[in-house]
């Protein structure tokens, strides 16, 4: 089975997302937040899982959409849609290395612009797709 070019371009994303956390790894601190219940963390864990953590469920998932399609298993899901999810896990990995880093904003407010613009596109995908098949 051959990746399509989109999902390899996913993969790179999310590659590049864990090399950005890695390198951040000598200024965080031992214990990073990672999850932010109403826009304030509520969830710790050690600083490298944190920095691989939505690398790593970003990779896992661009497997599944692999898979499921390769065999024959649920609705196919286009490509492009392993780029995009890639870059809104990246864009979330970004805010989640800034925060630990000392910025401070509320996450929430900062996630829900990309969030809606994630599933706008989800849909305009979805609706692309069914017109190809009519």
């Amino acid at each position: 089975m051959r990746a399509p070019r989109l999902t390899l371009v996913g993969v790179a994303i999310l590659a590049l997302s864990a090399v950005a956390g890695v390198a951040a790894l000598p200024v965080l601190p031992s214990s990073v937040a990672i999850h932010f219940g109403g826009g304030d963390p509520d969830s710790v864990v050690t600083a490298p899982l944190g920095v691989l953590l939505v690398p790593v469920i970003g990779l896992g998932a661009l497997l599944v959409t692999r898979f499921a399609r390769a065999a024959g298993r649920g609705a196919s899901v286009p490509p492009v849609f392993d780029s995009v999810l890639a870059t809104f896990l990246a864009y979330v990995q970004a805010l989640v290395l800034a925060y630990n880093l000392g910025a401070r904003f509320d996450m929430l407010v900062a996630v829900v612009p990309a969030v809606v613009t994630f599933g706008v596109v989800a849909v305009v995908l979805d609706r692309a797709g069914r017109e190809d098949k009519a």
